[in-house]
């Protein structure tokens, strides 16, 4: 065979293979058998003794949501309590991450100049729960 044949077939089996894969993927997507999201429901934080220290002496920590870009959560301990809230107020676009203010012990809204207080209260919460292994873990599809 020559050269030029063989690479005109290896082009063609090429653009057939991505073709199916395409077809496949396109498939189980409309199926409803594919996750509609990336990651884990459960968003296992740490130990939770250990995060307790941390979070008393330095404020809550903010762990932004690299995948989707939309569920950015502070970790809060007040009280002996955790608390796990979006960092945005509701209906507010990204750029309005709410910051901690260290000095009041509250959130601010940078956009709206609205203040929260230190356990989320008026954010969207979710479940907080320390496991068997004492890791804290954040139900990130559970808001409530």
């Amino acid at each position: 065979m020559k050269r030029g044949t063989a690479l005109v077939i290896t082009a063609v089996a090429g653009v057939l293979a991505g073709a199916l894969l395409f077809v496949g993927v396109a498939s189980l997507t409309g199926s409803g058998k594919a996750k509609s999201h990336l990651g884990d429901d459960r968003f296992v934080v740490g130990r939770a003794r250990t995060l307790a220290h941390t979070v008393d002496r330095l404020g809550p920590l903010l762990f932004q949501d690299l995948v989707g870009g939309e569920q950015d959560i502070y970790v809060q301990h007040v009280d002996g309590q955790w608390h796990a809230f979006a960092a945005h107020a509701p209906g507010a676009p990204r750029r309005c991450q709410l910051k901690w203010r260290g000095a009041t012990k509250d959130f601010i809204d940078p956009c709206s100049q609205q203040a929260y207080p230190a356990d989320g209260s008026g954010l969207t919460n979710y479940l907080a729960v320390i496991d068997a292994k004492g890791k804290l873990v954040v139900n990130l599809r559970a808001p409530s």
